[in-house]
């Protein structure tokens, strides 16, 4: 194992960590700790909300320390949370399971493509930035898959307790391969007093989100985060009310992670193919097109029509995924080496806050029942859709109207 790449033995860590067994029946363990469907979606929304408090300072904290402790941290939040859920039950104990949870996922967001490109800069190869970041996201989605694979059956045969058991022991040893990898070199902030930290913080932000050249590509794709974290956090309502088989929501989710390993790992070869800005406008019209199948889905409220809606849902979240790493390797390349970490949490922040809002909304704008007021799950996807329209096409008009001038 000593001998093995270091970032082969991320890859590892990260399939292990991310071999999420309850993710897929998260729903069911939500009611039945009294919580409800709209409950679930508002629940995902405030923690994402909750985890841009933490995206600036976890990606400042990995450059003044060191990016293989905050990967480590990060880890040990996700087995704080396993440990919690196993532990206890109740209402707070989900929230406080899902703070965790917020945490590990800002310190892992914003510090495990940093973390690549200084090592891949110690050996002089930082051209493989781009591969790299993909196979450590084919990493991830082929663990989601792995684990999606038997929670179902699993789930069936001996309920929530067996999911978070093996969370919690493939964690534990995930987190133990964090401890053998190398801490790379990298430059330091300037900033020595907490006060120079957190005006450097600030000043690094507003300099990220003023970057002609990656601002509107770091907008774009928060959007496109929100709409996959609605479409993702939906698979589950939509299979839930269309009355579908628990096994149905395994396979869907084999499905998601099958297709987000199989475009992580050809990201590299889709941005040569496409080129970055083609990918930008072919995934744009995937995300539509994932509205009207979850608009078709809800409306029918059929588990063979909702399958096959998901599918394609699936697909278009596959090429945003392919989007979001190529545009991280886009922001490397304008990135200063001392702000690399703080400028990735700007971009992972902003997809949190707009995501987390999305989420947030959706639970006030759908009806919980046929007794009170509010849209259909149908009706609000539609609406949604729209206003995701109306962007999508302003923000494409501005890119192209940049690009154009910058040609001249």
């Amino acid at each position: 194992m000593k001998s093995l790449n270091p970032l082969k033995k991320l890859d590892i860590a990260c399939f292990l960590r991310s071999q999420l067994y309850l993710a897929p029946v998260l729903l069911l363990f939500y009611q039945q700790n009294g919580l409800s469907i709209a409950d679930f979606v508002m629940f995902q929304g405030i923690f994402q909300l909750t985890g841009i408090f933490f995206e600036i300072p976890c990606g400042y904290i990995a450059d003044i320390t060191s990016k293989k402790k905050v990967l480590i941290l990060a880890f040990v939040f996700f087995f704080l949370r396993a440990a919690l859920w196993l532990s206890f039950e109740g209402v707070y104990i989900i929230l406080l399971g899902e703070l965790f949870n917020a945490l590990s996922r800002a310190f892992l967001s914003g510090v495990y493509d940093s973390y690549i490109f200084d090592y891949l800069k110690s050996k002089n190869k930082t051209k493989r930035m781009l591969k790299e970041c993909g196979r450590t996201n084919f990493a991830m989605s082929s663990g989601a898959m792995f684990a999606a694979i038997f929670s179902a059956m699993l789930y069936k045969e001996y309920g929530t307790i067996i999911l978070l058991s093996l969370e919690f022991f493939l964690t534990f040893t995930s987190i133990l391969l964090l401890t053998t990898l190398p801490n790379p070199p990298s430059a330091r902030p300037h900033a020595k007093t907490i006060k120079e930290k957190f005006i450097e913080i600030k000043t690094t932000a507003i300099a990220t989100l003023k970057n002609p050249n990656i601002n509107l590509y770091i907008i774009y794709s928060a959007l496109l985060f929100s709409t996959t974290s609605l479409f993702c956090w939906c698979f589950q309502p939509l299979l839930k009310i269309s009355s579908a088989p628990v096994f149905m929501f395994s396979f869907i989710y084999v499905i998601n992670h099958a297709l987000r390993a199989g475009f992580s790992y050809h990201v590299n070869n889709l941005k040569r193919f496409f080129g970055f800005n083609r990918l930008l406008v072919i995934t744009t019209f995937l995300c539509m097109y994932s509205f009207a199948c979850m608009i078709l889905s809800f409306y029918f409220k059929l588990p063979n029509v909702a399958m096959v809606s998901l599918i394609f849902v699936c697909i278009g979240i596959g090429f945003q995924l392919a989007f979001a790493i190529a545009n991280i390797n886009h922001i490397h390349s304008y990135a200063l080496e001392e702000t690399r970490a703080t400028i990735s949490s700007v971009n992972n922040m902003l997809q949190q806050t707009i995501s987390g809002l999305s989420l947030i909304s959706f639970k006030f704008v759908i009806a919980p029942d046929s007794t009170t007021q509010g849209l259909s799950f149908s009706s609000a996807f539609t609406v949604y859709g729209l206003f995701y329209m109306i962007v999508f096409s302003f923000l494409l008009y501005k890119i192209y109207e940049r690009n154009k001038l910058a040609k001249i």
